[in-house]
């Protein structure tokens, strides 16, 4: 019976090797290191969360970004909030303001305009209703006068003046503007300028009512530029005054004290 050789195995020849080289204590030190290496590897570390370690597993990174949320979604919405504050009061001292301004000199012009011609028309109504003669054309003058205050108060309105037809979304007129000065084909002097009287004065409800007045005032001979100044001459209440029916009574003393 004959006997076939059996092959060596890897570990055999590692361990023929190593003892043959006279290194056999050394390649065992080392072999046992390498293993000690890998168990300390799959053994968890229960000091992670204490003193952290090398970069820790998937698992453990997932966990210790839930059990501590960030500053920086919170961060985030602070730092959005006060830059849209800041950006409010920042535009409404640059824009807002300075808007306001010229709207509340636009519409002052405007006013000045309105009520000038409202007032008019006004006083001519009440001046036709109570002071003239009781006559079938005085009533009728009256009539219209009153008719015409009607009409001026609805037109003059700060509704109709501030219409969508006379002003563009921005602010601005939308209406032909003219220096005051100017005619029609003449560019007037170098360097003038429209103001908010001209603009006012421009509207076409006040550039209406203007001509309409105008009409009331030559047909009842009025001279407005007794009403621009204070030393115009003024009717005495006294000289209006009826005289009393009997001439004989004395009239009373218009320094007498009251009668408490």
């Amino acid at each position: 019976m004959r006997l076939q050789p059996i092959e060596n195995s890897s570990d055999d020849a590692c361990f023929a090797h190593s003892s043959g080289g006279g290194g056999g204590s050394m390649a065992a030190q080392h072999h046992q290191a390498s293993r000690d290496q890998l168990d300390q590897l799959d053994r968890p570390n229960h000091l992670d969360d204490v003193f952290g370690s090398a970069p820790a597993s998937p698992t453990e990174t997932a966990a210790h970004s839930i059990s501590h949320p960030s500053d920086v979604p919170r961060l985030q919405t602070e730092h959005t909030t006060a830059g849209y504050r800041e950006g409010i009061t920042v535009a409404k001292e640059s824009s807002v303001q300075a808007g306001f301004d010229e709207g509340f000199s636009l519409g002052a012009a405007l006013g000045a305009q309105a009520g000038q011609l409202l007032g008019l028309v006004e006083g001519i109504a009440d001046a036709l209703k109570t002071h003239v003669a009781e006559t079938a054309d005085a009533d009728d003058a009256a009539v219209a006068s009153a008719q015409l205050l009607r009409e001026a108060r609805t037109d003059l309105s700060t509704d109709n003046i501030f219409r969508p037809e006379y002003w563009a979304p921005d602010g601005n007129w939308t209406y032909d503007v003219v220096a005051a000065g100017q005619d029609d084909g003449d560019d007037g002097e170098p360097g003038q300028q429209i103001v908010f009287f001209d603009v006012a004065n421009a509207h076409p409800l006040i550039r209406k009512w203007r001509t309409i007045v105008d009409e009331q005032l030559r047909r009842w001979r009025i001279q407005t530029s007794l009403l621009e100044t204070d030393t115009a001459a003024r009717l005495d209440a006294t000289a209006v005054t009826a005289e009393p029916l009997n001439s004989s009574v004395a009239a009373p003393r218009a320094n007498q004290t009251l009668d408490w």
